[in-house]
């Protein structure tokens, strides 16, 4: 009961940032130890990644393919992760129509398929830091490819640099920096946001660290956040296994070359 609460408390921080912002110290700016350089005129190498067909999983395909932590470091243990409220995906939304160019990156950051799957793994002591959660969601349509392509041009292509996620004067922006990844099986853009406020532990500011893989007419996103200072880093074991067992999770044709426009 006590580990419920107190990863109840922690999410409540988490999306009380994301949601409403924070008004501690606006003058403080997030630093990071190893800065990002800002997006590149052409498109990322791990971006240009084989496409992989494979058709939208059902939502019990996807649950089994969560990764086990049979599979995983050991002391990693697993917590149902909850669907966006409401109230965040509203303020999502307003946020969005505010500036569609980062749109994109907005629904990358909350999954409201019928199809999916959620999961939060655990590392260490049950504190924000040491929480990456997963989502896998099927892509219907046929829009998948298309959905990955405009992420990747907000974040890579520098069309969505900064946004504000609430409309309050005065609100301070997120800035969007894009993240650079190992290769892996699938195409995949990572971007962090950098918020001045909202650090737990310090005044460095508050980083929530994204990683999208694209898997045919599906998707994986894992999530991270973390103090700015403390550098947050996606799990490199968590994320390949994820993303295998993903691709491995239906009759998979040989990946296509994935076409790339600089």
């Amino acid at each position: 009961m006590a580990r419920h609460a107190a990863r109840t408390v922690l999410v409540a921080l988490a999306l009380l940032a994301l949601a409403v912002g924070c008004t501690a110290d606006p003058g403080v700016r997030p630093t990071a130890s190893a800065p990002v350089p800002k997006a590149p005129a052409t498109v990322p190498p791990e971006a240009a990644t084989a496409w992989r067909p494979l058709a939208p999983l059902s939502g019990e395909q996807l649950r089994a393919a969560l990764a086990p932590v049979a599979e995983l470091p050991p002391g990693t243990t697993t917590e149902d992760e909850a669907p966006p409220s409401d109230a965040t995906v509203a303020t999502i939304a307003r946020a969005a129509q505010r500036k569609p160019a980062c749109a994109p990156v907005l629904d990358a950051m909350i999954e409201q398929s019928a199809d999916s799957a959620r999961l939060t793994y655990v590392t260490g002591d049950n504190n924000l830091g040491n929480r990456t959660s997963v989502q896998l969601a099927g892509v219907p349509g046929g829009r998948a490819r298309a959905d990955f392509e405009a992420l990747r041009d907000a974040v890579h292509g520098g069309g969505c640099t900064s946004l504000r996620l609430n409309d309050r004067s005065g609100a301070e922006p997120l800035e969007v920096e894009p993240v650079a990844f190992q290769a892996l099986e699938v195409p995949v853009v990572g971007f962090r946001l950098l918020s001045p406020t909202g650090a737990m532990a310090g005044r460095g500011g508050f980083t929530r660290l994204y990683l999208y893989a694209a898997v045919g007419d599906n998707r994986a996103v894992f999530y991270k956040g973390d103090d700015t200072a403390l550098a947050p880093a996606l799990p490199t074991g968590l994320v390949t296994a994820q993303i295998h067992r993903l691709v491995t999770a239906g009759a998979s044709p040989e990946p296509t070359p994935m076409a790339v426009t600089p």
